[in-house]
């Protein structure tokens, strides 16, 4: 039985810069990789010359190209919400053959839309921008991607060969220790960017910077276990507002232990010699990850079967930024990660 997919993407919300092409076709990769992409909108003003040259491929896909003109207002922002919102209850009351939806946004004003497609039983998956991304949106999806995992490239460390190496390697694991330390991470950089740290946006914050972590593979059956769990330990503690119930780091945590945190200080020290004294330059995954593997990081120990997932990692915690221009990755400094001291 064929799973129907409805695509609806938000491109003001959502725009890959210079790689929209390579974008569209990961995104249409990833689609079909949940079922058969029935139908598919996308929402932009299509005089903008960004958006005019990426017709013809969303052409080539049988995307209907809504023109939504654009205007310095927010009334103007509401409109584009609008259409996209109609459009998804248009399908979902009319054509109930569609189970399940993918929408390309990270923006907060469709929470309720959201909810309405899981009242309906539908299945719904957000691509989005995880800089910017409301996690309260994403606490309500199926699933979650940054489109940077979307975007092909040619890497060296994507080919066939590696990946099938990578396979046969045995899951690294880790301590409950280690990821009741990420957990007390996260919660510290929600309480650092002055956003709300209760249980349910503190879990997606955790996973935004952990792809792969599942508390059920530790063995806990619900995200509250595994809190519960951590408090214990003494990594967070939960302290009562006016609103709310918060998760604050407690005194097993510090912010500069642990090897991730040694590897993203490293990977700080590489992407600064590689700048030499000039201003923060954008480098070659190639060359950044074999400086990297030669300063004695090992990221299969650190649960990266690549160095793209690595420099997504760290790129989540705001220490660098990354870009793809024809088919090929590059990576620069942001901030200057803590020091050890």
């Amino acid at each position: 039985m064929n799973i129907n997919i409805a695509l609806l993407w938000d491109i003001e919300n959502v725009t890959p810069s210079s790689s929209n092409n390579l974008f569209i076709q990961g995104l249409w990769d990833y689609a079909e990789s949940l079922g058969r992409v029935a139908v598919a909108y996308a929402y932009a003003d299509w005089s903008k010359p960004g958006f005019r040259n990426l017709g013809p491929s969303l052409a080539e896909y049988n995307c209907t190209m809504v023109h939504i003109p654009y205007k310095k207002t927010r009334k103007n922002k509401n409109g584009s919400d609008m259409q996209l919102v109609s459009d998804t209850m248009d399908l979902l009351h009319n054509y109930d053959h569609i189970s399940t939806y993918l929408l390309i946004t990270g923006d907060s004003d469709f929470r309720p839309l959201l909810r309405s497609l899981r009242k309906s039983g539908k299945e719904v998956h957000i691509v989005c921008d995880f800089k910017t991304a409301a996690q309260d949106l994403l606490n309500q999806a199926d699933s979650f991607k940054d489109y940077r995992e979307l975007m092909p490239d040619n890497d060296n460390d994507n080919d066939i060969e590696e990946e099938e190496q990578q396979r046969r390697k045995p899951e690294v694991s880790y301590s409950k220790e280690y990821w009741y330390e990420r957990l007390a991470e996260a919660a510290n950089l929600l309480h650092r960017d002055k956003k709300t740290c209760n249980m349910g946006t503190c879990k997606i914050k955790m996973k935004m910077l952990n792809r792969s972590f599942d508390e059920k593979k530790l063995g806990f059956r619900q995200w509250s276990a595994f809190i519960g769990a951590a408090v214990k330990a003494g990594f967070i503690t939960m302290e009562k507002t006016e609103r709310d119930t918060e998760i604050v780091p407690g005194k097993g945590y510090r912010q500069d232990r642990g090897s991730l945190q040694l590897a993203f200080k490293k990977l700080h020290e590489i992407l600064t010699v590689l700048d030499g004294r000039k201003e923060a330059e954008f480098h070659p995954y190639s060359i950044v990850s074999l400086r990297l593997k030669e300063g004695g990081i090992d990221l299969d120990a650190l649960g990266f079967t690549k160095f793209k997932l690595f420099a997504s990692s760290a790129e989540a915690r705001g220490l660098v930024e990354t870009k793809i221009e024809d088919f090929s990755s590059y990576i620069r400094n942001t901030i200057i990660p803590p020091s050890n001291t």
